[in-house]
């Protein structure tokens, strides 16, 4: 069995990891009409006045991003309103809140790698989330049997966006039941972005980006490491590298925000900044698009 490069992952039992529970009632066809329905009016009920709150624009928001990767599906774009839509997001939702993603995130793993490195899934639960991910386009299967290794594909890795925005609404509007953002949820999330940057040739050297989850605490930032040369990712480590070229540290709602919309610059880099500009630039373009919202 190979070695994986960081410690065990952990399975929920009840519910969605961070950003899933934001993420299903976003996917909602309904939930998603009725905010179109009310955005930008105001809509009198039995006496009284409803126009979108906030919470509810961060909520259409999420929706838009689910659109987005959907219409990146590898078979072809998949409409919002449709039972594959369905299928895909409870595939992307189950997946991750299992830690199915996360260790796939890390390297393509047999089952029995990914059982050993998952404590909590079982057997049986894994094998119905690997079967579920592979009919939804999720993760392709490298041979076949016992000895088949499960490898995460690009649409995978771009999930990672409306993951980021929903965890962004949970955590802003602080939802009830919500499950807060992990270390093995930040790891997870560089490693799939970092996958499918594109960088400029000439750009080489070794960034270093970190998210202090709890401000109040002491303790070191979680992140990765990763390694660039002639403008393409070629490892990315989890931790710091203290010889880093450059580094860039935030809280995790500034991170939220910068990826989600670059122009709020809301964490603080060091070192070559043209590596860790670029580095920041190409996750958001990748993800969200040129712009921010």
């Amino acid at each position: 069995m190979r070695p994986l490069t960081s410690g065990r992952l952990k399975a929920l039992r009840r519910g969605p990891r961070a950003g899933g529970q934001a993420l299903a009632l976003a996917a909602d066809p309904l939930n998603r009409r009725i905010l179109r329905g009310t955005s930008g009016r105001i809509v009198n009920m039995e006496g009284e006045q409803y126009t979108l709150s906030e919470e509810g624009r961060e909520a259409l928001f999420v929706a838009a991003a689910i659109e987005r990767w959907l219409g990146h599906a590898p078979g072809g774009p998949i409409e919002f309103e449709s039972a594959a839509a369905e299928r895909a997001v409870a595939a992307l939702v189950g997946g991750w809140s299992t830690a199915v993603v996360h260790g796939l995130a890390r390297e393509p793993m047999t089952s029995a790698e990914l059982n050993a490195a998952i404590d909590g899934l079982g057997r049986r639960r894994l094998r119905g989330r690997l079967r579920a991910m592979h009919g939804a386009g999720l993760v392709e299967a490298l041979g076949e049997g016992k000895d088949a290794l499960y490898a995460m594909t690009d649409w995978l890795r771009r999930g990672i966006a409306p993951l980021i925005a929903a965890a962004r609404l949970e955590l802003e509007q602080g939802m009830e039941g919500a499950t807060p953002v992990d270390g093995s949820d930040v790891e997870a999330g560089f490693r799939m972005a970092l996958a499918l940057v594109e960088l400029p040739e000439e750009l080489s050297g070794v960034c270093s980006l970190r998210i202090k989850l709890d401000e109040r605490r002491e303790g070191s930032p979680n992140g990765v490491t990763a390694r660039i040369e002639r403008g393409a990712v070629v490892s990315c480590e989890a931790g710091a590298e203290q010889d880093a070229d450059a580094w860039a540290l935030g809280s995790l709602d500034g991170w939220l925000d910068t990826v989600i919309d670059p122009y709020a610059k809301a964490v603080r880099t060091g070192g070559d900044a043209w590596l860790t500009d670029a580095l920041i630039s190409a996750i958001h373009t990748t993800l969200f698009g040129a712009r921010g919202r």
